[in-house]
């Protein structure tokens, strides 16, 4: 009786087998969170620099300087105030 055996590489075995599908994970809801700043233009840039420096925010994510209309907006300003916000979105 004659026998024949065949080995091959496990390469090729591995290769012979479909691809496992990828089922795509679910993404989760992102959830805005907007943080203003309302104080002296000196003021508002040390709160963003002190942010900064804890690693919380670049200040390039920072708006302009904005200018707070003398009747305000939800809030009153003092004189010379002005506004700077950030925009992250935070995943739950």
């Amino acid at each position: 009786m004659l026998q024949i055996q065949y080995f091959l590489p496990s390469s090729f075995v591995e290769a012979a087998q479909p691809p496992v599908p990828v089922t795509p994970t679910a993404q989760p809801r992102r959830r805005r969170l907007r943080l203003y700043l309302v104080g002296s233009e000196a003021d508002t840039q040390s709160a963003i620099d002190s942010l900064h420096i804890l690693g919380y925010a670049e200040r390039i994510e920072w708006s302009r300087v904005i200018d707070i209309p003398e009747n305000g907006l939800l809030i009153r300003p003092d004189p010379n105030d002005k506004l700077r916000y950030l925009q992250r979105y935070r995943t739950p």
